[in-house]
């Protein structure tokens, strides 16, 4: 410390008493680092510059494009004004980059089985088409073809198959034995076709009456449904070289709507094995007890126990029974819970806590299998009082599938909830 600080602390407090000037502000202490107020604090989160909102607003305009004249004119015989002035109207509204940031498909295990923007008609969901008479030109009369017109009209009909089942045209060369078998059986079914065809039937002058005849868009009839791959097909159906069934098995497929593939992909495990005894008037009757769990690893989980004189047969109950009873898994980020859970099942309490990106799933085992079957990537968990594994099994399985999403708080209280860092980063967090 210098000498000359008691000297001129003396003389700042005589000219203070001198001048009688107002008392000064406190000097600041004597160790060396600057106060905590004056520091430079690094941001949490890195700035966004004006370059980059830039870039994003021009990939924005290039992946949702305004409309231009020619689009909107096209509109214009579509809808009506009104119509017209809505469709301006939610789009100067609604901001192509947050649509560019936010919008992403849908990924999840509960999406729709389909992605349609519903321009076509679809043959199954959609009423059909139906045309009446005035929709022929021309007089629309046809009469009964002699065998020399039924022979053209059979090639004729029966070119247009091959054209339809060969657009390229049919294979020229030497073909090998598996090509000309196909060539010969699509020919064959040309044929056969073009034989029941009613315009190998009927002749006239107008080729549109004649044409009208095949077009199922006439005909007083509902058309033939596409064939579909439901589930109910799926099952009916057996070639001769497939393996037998398991009745339970083929029952799940039929109450899941699932195949044998999607059915192989659940990730299943025995957690608790043990023999149980029933006491009866004819002696004790001893069997065994199974609890399993199931799950996708992608959001799914379940629960199901079995019991049977048989291992086998129990074993087998207690996996048809978790598959059966899983359920969704609400996941934050897809990879943690929404906060921390805590879950009471008899006298075991279960408390379960979100943690960051890469910490983990620190737990016990029989949550690790739970958390790991359903795609938990970050947890931890705490068994405080009983660890009976069938409770902390059932308690851990309530907890993660009857979470309180925030959504649904800040909808029961009437607020409004925005998770700032999907928001901010467009869902781009980890």
């Amino acid at each position: 410390m210098s000498v000359c600080r008691p000297a001129r602390c003396l003389f700042a407090k005589a000219t203070a008493t001198a001048t009688a000037l107002p008392k000064a502000t406190p000097q600041r202490s004597f160790h060396s680092s600057a106060p905590r107020a004056a520091r430079r604090r690094r941001p949490h989160y890195a700035s966004i510059k004006a370059e980059d909102l830039k870039q994003l607003s021009e990939l924005a305009e290039k992946e949702y494009p305004r409309y231009d004249t020619s689009e909107v004119s096209l509109l214009e015989k579509q809808y009506t004004p009104a119509q017209i002035a809505a469709i301006k109207a939610a789009e100067a509204t609604i901001d192509p980059k947050d649509v560019y940031m936010q919008g992403s498909t849908r990924d999840d295990a509960w999406r729709l089985p389909y992605a349609d923007d519903l321009a076509e008609v679809d043959p199954v969901t959609d009423h059909p088409e139906k045309l009446d008479a005035s929709a022929i030109p021309g007089k629309f009369y046809f009469r009964e073809a002699n065998e020399v017109e039924r022979d053209a009209n059979m090639a004729r009909v029966a070119s247009e198959t091959l054209a339809k089942l060969y657009p390229d045209g049919v294979p020229e060369g030497q073909r090998d034995p598996a090509q000309q078998q196909q060539l010969e059986d699509a020919m064959e079914a040309a044929i056969t076709q073009a034989a029941l065809d009613p315009r190998s039937s009927y002749t006239g002058k107008n080729q549109a009456a004649i044409d009208s005849l095949a077009d199922p868009r006439h005909s007083i009839l509902a058309q033939d449904l596409p064939r579909l791959e439901n589930r109910m097909a799926r099952q009916t159906r057996r070639l001769s070289t497939d393996e037998e069934e398991d009745p339970r098995e083929k029952q799940l497929l039929q109450y899941m709507g699932w195949t044998k593939s999607q059915l192989k992909k659940i990730r299943t495990k025995t957690l608790v094995a043990h023999g149980v005894v029933n006491q009866t008037r004819m002696g004790k009757i001893r069997s065994m007890y199974y609890l399993t769990i199931a799950g996708n690893q992608d959001g799914l989980l379940g629960v199901g126990e079995g019991k049977s004189v048989e291992p086998e047969e129990g074993r087998k109950q207690s996996i048809m029974s978790a598959i059966r009873n899983m359920k969704p898994v609400p996941r934050y980020e897809n990879r943690t819970t929404f906060g921390d859970l805590e879950r009471k099942v008899g006298a075991t309490k279960v408390q379960l806590f979100a943690r960051p990106p890469g910490f983990g799933l620190r737990t016990q085992h029989l949550i690790f299998e739970l958390a790991r079957a359903a795609g938990l990537q970050d947890l931890a968990a705490r068994t405080p009082r009983s660890r009976n594994k069938m409770n902390v099994i059932k308690a851990t399985w309530e907890a993660l599938t009857e979470q309180r999403l925030p959504d649904e708080i800040a909808r029961a209280r009437g607020k409004k909830l925005v998770d700032v860092r999907k928001v901010y980063y467009g869902g781009s967090v980890h």
